[in-house]
């Protein structure tokens, strides 16, 4: 089982924290394919390949976005059969892939995330849990995003025949790949144990573009719900989205706060 690695980034300060628990894995994957997602110089690629042997680099001539930017490096992954989603400011257990690759091995799933651990700028952490089981977290993905991207692997072969991710969607494109899998009969499963720590901070996209990822969000869903022409459901999700947009950043972080305090899990 050939494996590959996809992980998009800006190339900013820092953003090379994930490589060293990418490289440090149990179960090694055949390719880490970077995207650096901005122009950039010969001197500056040049420093990258050469501080990183044992990743591939593809640079792009201008910003294009992590969608786009994903497609590009799914395309350079042919010959993988599993690839691996990694975000570049978090951290891989050093048992994920083999945990993971385990975890398609036993389900036969297409798609298999994992249990995380968050961190917030404190330094303080909570447990970011999710079902376990295809049928439970068909039926929670039906009411919201319980996968945390970072932790997602998945069939190369089964994306690619879903046409890779959709670029109608600049952000909530894992949302609407994985309501595109279950349309398309793909099976599900998840790891029960955390296998990424995944640290929220200003700078993350979920933060900073926010309302941009619930309208996004929100038309993933829609799209979902028209396809099985549920109006009822199509009501639900337009009240659930509204009511998402009305509440303030700070009221999501005090949440965090209070999962942080009690160890409680998402």
């Amino acid at each position: 089982m050939r494996t590959a690695v996809l992980m998009t980034t800006l190339g900013e300060a820092g953003w090379d924290r994930s490589l060293p628990s990418l490289l440090a894995q149990t179960r090694p994957a055949d390719r880490i394919i970077v995207v650096i997602d901005r122009a950039s110089d010969g001197a500056e690629q040049a420093a990258m390949t050469a501080a990183w042997p044992g990743v591939t680099f593809l640079f792009n001539a201008a910003n294009i976005g992590i969608t786009a930017s994903l497609n590009r490096a799914l395309a350079a992954a042919d010959g993988a059969d599993i690839c691996f989603r990694a975000d570049d400011d978090d951290v891989s257990a050093p048992t994920r892939f083999e945990r993971q690759i385990a975890c398609f091995e036993a389900t036969g799933a297409d798609l298999v995330a994992a249990w995380a651990t968050g961190t917030i700028e404190t330094g303080a952490t909570y447990a970011i849990r999710c079902p376990t089981e295809h049928d439970a977290i068909v039926a929670a993905l039906a009411e919201r995003n319980v996968l945390v991207h970072p932790t997602l692997a998945f069939r190369r072969a089964s994306i690619v025949a879903l046409g890779g991710y959709d670029e109608t969607f600049r952000n909530a494109q894992d949302y609407a790949l994985y309501l595109a899998a279950i349309r398309a009969g793909c099976r599900f499963a998840a790891a029960g144990e955390p296998l990424v720590t995944r640290h929220y901070h200003a700078g993350n996209i979920s933060v900073k573009r926010r309302m941009n990822q619930l309208m996004y969000s929100c038309a993933a869903r829609c799209v979902h719900v028209a396809a099985s022409g549920d109006r009822r459901a199509f009501l639900r999700t337009l009240r659930h989205y509204a009511a998402l947009a009305m509440t303030p950043m700070w009221a999501r972080a005090a949440r965090r706060r209070l999962f942080s305090l009690g160890g409680r899990g998402r």
